[in-house]
């Protein structure tokens, strides 16, 4: 089965991939019912369980490829890149 590349996200897709970004531990499954299921069958986000206080709940985490994919879309557009707060040294 050959790859095809995956078409840049847009939208509220892409809002939901940016804000999976910002949450390490885990972001609550209710955030962007719509957004996040599409964007699990193309391999940007996982659903698997985060720890909560005192249980287990399920949520979604950012993959590897999420992160390259969102890489690739903020390379071309380099004024996304000019207003993201960079680390000092």
């Amino acid at each position: 089965m050959p790859s095809e590349p995956i078409a840049p996200v847009r939208g509220r897709q892409l809002e939901a991939l940016r804000a999976c970004l910002l949450y390490p531990k885990g972001m609550r499954h209710e955030a962007y019912p719509s957004a996040m299921p599409a964007l699990a069958k193309l391999g940007l986000v996982v659903s698997r369980p985060a720890h909560g206080p005192g249980r287990r709940i399920p949520a979604w985490f950012i993959t590897q490829a999420g992160r390259e994919h969102l890489a690739e879309i903020d390379a071309s557009k380099p004024w996304v890149a000019a207003r993201t707060p960079q680390a000092e040294p």
